[in-house]
């Protein structure tokens, strides 16, 4: 999955890619090129499609360089309050780091750029944005979406705008080639087993 993600990219990525043993239904980038799947995200997809649709999705972060500027303003802001409430070995500031880091907070503006980046390696790799818009629709069902009032105080965008945005980018016609076997899904299905 990664090698056909990394033929579609502009420019090669050096990424790190870990599956962590959890049921949480998620994904995030973090500085380094690392790129952190949790089980249960794989566990609730229903094709492989849908994991490399957010997999496209969080290289976008990684090629943007999102979580670095991410990490740099929280540790901005972090080393100011170390500084005036006396932490200057940083300790508490490291730990606050790290919370804020695994929470993969990103802007809207931030989340809507790596769609659009996916949109376009997935298409150039043969599997359609679409598989995104079936993520964000199971992600909606799980409860992940919210009313719109308070949708534009969250980090995300509104689930149905990103779901109709993936529907959009998948171009009529658009034959999509399956990015893994069926004993390739199945192994990745069981890789925490």
């Amino acid at each position: 999955m990664e090698a056909r993600l990394q033929a579609a990219l502009p420019e090669e990525q050096t990424l790190t890619v870990s599956v962590l043993d959890h049921d949480m239904i998620n994904a995030f980038a973090l500085p380094g090129n690392y790129v952190v799947f949790f089980r249960g995200l794989i566990d609730n997809a229903q094709t492989p499609d849908e994991i490399a649709a957010v997999f496209a999705h969080e290289i976008g972060h990684v090629v943007s360089r999102d979580p670095t500027r991410h990490a740099l303003r929280s540790a901005g802001s972090l080393g100011v309050l170390g500084l005036l409430f006396g932490d200057f070995a940083g300790g508490a500031a490291v730990l606050l780091l790290a919370e804020r880091l695994i929470e993969a907070n990103y802007s809207q503006e931030a989340e809507s750029g790596a769609d659009v980046f996916a949109h376009g390696v997935l298409i150039d790799a043969k599997i359609a944005p679409s598989a995104l818009a079936s993520m964000f629709e199971r992600f909606r069902e799980l409860g992940g979406d919210t009313n719109p009032f308070m949708s534009h105080f969250l980090s995300h965008p509104d689930l149905g705008d990103r779901i109709q945005a993936a529907r959009d980018a998948t171009p009529p016609g658009f034959v999509a080639t399956p990015v893994l076997t069926a004993d390739e899904w199945q192994a990745l299905q069981t890789i925490c087993d």
